[in-house]
């Protein structure tokens, strides 16, 4: 295997393993939040049903794919032009 296909590949391993780190911390802040607000207001009905736990974790979960992506967006704006131009260049031998 290529010394680049190996930097390719380490490459994507390390962006895998950090995408997968913010996504259980990200997980677990924003459906923690959820059911937080859920269970908030003491004096409410007792209408803690399966609906609103499904709701709150549908709510959370859709709060860290929109951090997720935003993440992801920032991190390949941040990528310098050196690193595109490679990225091109390795594209157009191939």
């Amino acid at each position: 295997m290529s010394d680049l296909m190996k930097g390719v590949i380490k490459g994507v391993k390390k962006e895998i393993q950090y995408f997968a780190d913010v996504a259980l911390k990200s997980g677990a802040i924003h459906v923690g939040k959820e059911l937080a607000n859920v269970t908030r207001d003491v004096n409410q009905p007792s209408e803690l049903n399966l609906e609103t736990i499904s709701n709150a974790l549908k709510s959370g979960i859709m709060a860290t794919g929109q951090e997720l992506m935003t993440t992801g967006l920032e991190r390949v704006k941040a990528t310098s032009p050196q690193d595109q131009k490679k990225s091109k260049a390795s594209k157009k031998s191939t």
